[in-house]
């Protein structure tokens, strides 16, 4: 919008007086677009905002989730921890009673060996050296006895290790089911986790939404001040133009005729290279909205040398809001093309220009998603085809 301005503000002072009125009735309308646009760009601030608001609600309730189930991962982490340590000291009981049982079988084995292997010496040996019936009996049960109590002590230590067997089963058992558990909450937080870093990524996303909508909304108020600013300027003027006296007849009858600023009417090409965006309506690649597009996008590399469509003065040479460095040539007749995102400019305002000289180089600046030449011709400050010229 700022750049339709330029040319505007440039070429009022070209134009007989009935056309200024023409000329702010286009600039009232160039207005009230750009109003529409930070209309436009509010809204998207706001519903950025909702966004982040409620994403933010989400994220704490995650958080709280998260933490929760981070908590329930160490409780039964810890708990398996404990659970393999008991299995531990069971193992340690178990191997010292198999040790204590492996121990008192050997024992045993070797008297079971020589009883049966000597048995008849040795109730020989019994009743030989028995005083009477009654000291044999004794002898007898005393042997007995020796005998039962290591058959007995044999079987309690292999019921102590049946039992010490039964308790590390129903502990790995415990173990295998802890273990689960703890794969069980780490799948529940990862998960959460996961959840998290999608709605953290869908709050920068808003975040970044709403700096880009901030930044629109900022240049298109900018480029509006200076809409209404340059309105209320050509308003004074066309008072003023009004109040003077007539000025003289020229020879040619009092025609009045717009004058030329160089330009030969057949403009050459500025880069060569693809048109990426057609001049008229399209979707806008960074804001998503459906916009007037007022010229053409030609992709070329960045650092391409940019030439001057055709002759003419420099009305513009600088940064423009939207468009970056951009530069405005005004070249007679009402006609005038602008060239913008370059990353370098090669000429200045008030700088005469011919057809094909560099006036800039290509580049991405201003409202741009790659590096291109954004090209427009104007006729009496209108938007037009630029290929109808080409």
């Amino acid at each position: 919008m700022v750049r339709k301005y330029i040319i505007l503000a440039v070429t009022a002072a070209l134009l007989s007086p009935c056309l200024l009125t023409f000329a702010d009735d286009d600039l009232q309308g160039r207005l009230d677009d750009v109003q529409t646009r930070m209309a436009e760009q509010s809204e998207k601030k706001a519903q950025a905002q909702m966004v982040i608001d409620n994403v933010s609600d989400k994220l704490y309730e995650i958080q709280k989730s998260l933490e929760a189930a981070q908590g329930e991962y160490q409780t039964v982490t810890a708990d398996l921890a404990a659970t393999e340590e008991k299995i531990a000291a069971t193992q340690a009981e178990l191997d010292e009673n198999r040790a204590r049982l492996q121990k008192r079988e050997k024992v045993f084995t070797k008297r079971i060996r020589d009883i049966y292997m000597h048995g008849q010496l040795s109730y020989l040996d019994v009743v030989l050296g028995a005083k009477d019936f009654s000291d044999f009996s004794n002898r007898l049960e005393l042997l007995r006895r020796v005998v039962d109590a290591d058959i007995s002590l044999i079987s309690d230590i292999r019921q102590e290790r049946a039992a010490i067997e039964a308790a590390q089963k129903e502990l790995e058992v415990q173990r295998d089911r802890q273990a689960q558990l703890r794969d069980e909450a780490k799948a529940k937080r990862d998960e959460i986790a996961a959840h998290k870093d999608e709605q953290q990524a869908v709050l920068y996303q808003a975040q970044n939404d709403k700096a880009t909508a901030e930044k629109a909304y900022a240049e298109y108020q900018q480029a509006s001040q200076s809409l209404g600013d340059k309105l209320r300027q050509r308003a004074a003027e066309e008072a003023a133009a009004q109040a003077a006296p007539p000025a003289p007849d020229s020879s040619d009858g009092g025609n009045s005729q717009p004058v030329s600023s160089g330009g030969t009417g057949a403009m050459i090409w500025p880069v060569n290279g693809v048109i990426t965006s057609p001049y008229g309506y399209r979707t806008h690649p960074i804001f998503g909205t459906t916009i007037y597009h007022s010229g053409i996008d030609i992709g070329v590399d960045y650092g391409t040398p940019v030439q001057a469509a055709d002759g003419g003065t420099v009305v513009e040479a600088g940064w423009i809001s939207g468009y970056g460095y951009a530069v405005v040539i005004d070249h007679g007749n009402g006609l005038s093309t602008l060239y913008g995102h370059n990353q370098e400019l090669a000429v200045s305002p008030g700088q005469a220009v011919s057809q094909g000289q560099v006036i800039a180089y290509a580049g991405s600046t201003g409202n741009s998603t790659g590096p291109h030449v954004h090209f427009e011709v104007r006729a009496n400050g209108d938007p037009v085809d630029p290929q109808g010229y080409l």
